[in-house]
């Protein structure tokens, strides 16, 4: 079904965002063996990506992150352990946030199938070769600050 429609959701959000301007919020989930969660979209690309969504209405990006934590992986989180590391102009401004998850606190099967088909730990050493542009750029610049 993702297939069929992928390339009409690309379409809309591309459109979308050039005419709303809609910021985003995203999450590094970090484990405890310095391993970096990503998720696969049904909509979309299919790339691997980070956690996270769109910041509706006057919700502010931190409040958008912690919600899209629990959507996409079923996890709720305090708003203290979300850190914002970085806002990051690409098609669309992304607040990006990172937070520290036990390995084991993360479900094998997505939370919410609708929208997330795999969700899967990586080495930052070892991503897909089918990941967002967003990760790596996001991991580039964490680098850069350290």
């Amino acid at each position: 079904m993702g297939r069929i429609l992928s390339p009409f959701h690309t379409s809309f959000f591309i459109i979308y965002n050039k005419l709303f301007h809609t910021p985003r919020a995203r999450v590094l989930v970090w484990n405890e063996n310095n391993e970096l969660l990503l998720v696969r979209n049904w909509a979309g690309t299919q790339q691997w990506g980070l956690p996270g969504g769109g910041v509706e209405g006057k919700e502010s990006p931190i409040n958008a992150a912690k919600r899209e934590l629990y959507e996409e992986i079923g996890v709720k989180m305090p708003f203290t352990d979300f850190l914002h590391v970085a806002t990051l102009h690409q098609q669309y401004e992304a607040w990006i946030y990172t937070v520290m998850i036990p390995r084991v606190a993360i479900p094998d099967k997505p939370h919410n199938p609708w929208e997330i088909t795999d969700i899967r730990w990586f080495s930052p050493e070892d991503l897909p070769a089918d990941i967002s542009p967003l990760v790596p750029l996001t991991l580039k610049h964490l680098s850069k600050s350290d």
